[in-house]
């Protein structure tokens, strides 16, 4: 697993909220302050739920270092503070590195949990996951040139504020402002609209066939239309005539990495998570994650938003 600590809690956050009854919540990053408003701690998992009559709390932490080595034993002395301190119920420890022989020791005299999460190899998780990449099909819809055609009704002078603009765009610029939408558009987002309200737009395209299209779109509707953003404010939009290309691109998509998570010592392993390489989807960076839960063997998807590249 790649050494990142919040990595490391969403995954275990993920596994322990499939595998818990209705009724509990699993939160994270919890902050707690005092009476002043000082924060005094952060809970990287906390789990509260009612069994029968009464309210229970379990906190996981989790450590992620390394360059540091097995966890030691003043990280287990500093949980079984916050277990007396803050009232939870149960406390366990994750660690991707494993745990010195003392802080195993002193764990297990102290009724705290320890689990680990370590790499898999490919052969390791194979039984379920016969695969070691997928398939991304990607429908790509290339803006070559795109003539815009104000409303009749604007006036003279505010015509040419928005052939200003027009004219110093290209097709990522924000220029259009969309009655249906908070956001600014650009002449790129237009013609995507414009293909996806074709049926079939695709059809009979290949990886090795692309297609070029000619489209004039008119927005008469005047809940649905398009204005140039100027200085003078948005003028509207009567048509926009693009010329473009639609093509598909194939992309293989590696395992980037897997995990296991689970009990330490020779405990059973609790779930497997296979990571595939990060890819964009209409410009958002996404991860796709299969979670094996190994006693029901159920496979779980997630899908993460992942942090856009600077």
């Amino acid at each position: 697993m790649a050494s990142d600590g919040k990595q490391l809690e969403s995954l275990v956050a993920f596994v322990e909220k499939e595998l818990l009854p209705d009724g509990f919540v699993v939160n994270s990053n919890e902050r707690v302050y005092n009476d002043e408003g000082i924060q005094i701690a952060e809970f990287d998992i906390e789990i509260t739920g009612k069994v029968g009559s009464t309210t229970i709390s379990w906190l996981i932490e989790c450590r992620d270092r390394p360059r540091h080595g097995p966890a030691p034993g003043a990280w287990i002395e500093q949980l079984v503070g916050r277990r007396t301190r803050f009232g939870f119920n149960k406390v366990t420890a994750v660690s991707t590195t494993g745990f010195t022989a003392g802080a195993s020791e002193f764990a297990r005299s102290q009724g705290i949990e320890l689990r680990e999460v370590r790499s898999l190899a490919v052969e390791e998780f194979q039984s379920w996951l016969r695969i070691t990449e997928m398939q991304q099909i990607r429908r790509i819809c290339d803006l070559k040139h795109a003539s815009i055609f104000l409303d009749d009704r604007e006036s003279a002078d505010r015509k040419n504020a928005a052939m200003a603009v027009i004219q110093k765009a290209n097709g990522l610029d924000p220029i259009l402002q969309s009655s249906t939408f908070a956001e600014h558009q650009t002449l790129s987002n237009a013609f995507l609209a414009a293909i996806q309200s074709i049926p079939d737009a695709f059809a009979g395209i290949s990886v090795e066939f692309p297609k070029q299209i000619e489209l004039d779109v008119e927005y008469p509707n005047s809940e649905d239309y398009f204005s140039v953003v100027t200085k003078v404010g948005p003028v509207r939009v009567k048509r926009i005539g693009f010329l473009g290309e639609l093509s598909i691109e194939c992309l293989q998509i590696p395992v980037m990495e897997a995990s296991e998570y689970r009990h330490t010592g020779p405990g059973s392993a609790i779930a497997q998570v296979v990571t595939f390489a990060p890819q964009s989807i209409l410009g958002t960076n996404l991860s796709v994650e299969l979670h094996h839960m190994n006693e029901s063997r159920v496979t779980h998807v997630a899908i993460r938003k992942l942090p856009s590249e600077p």
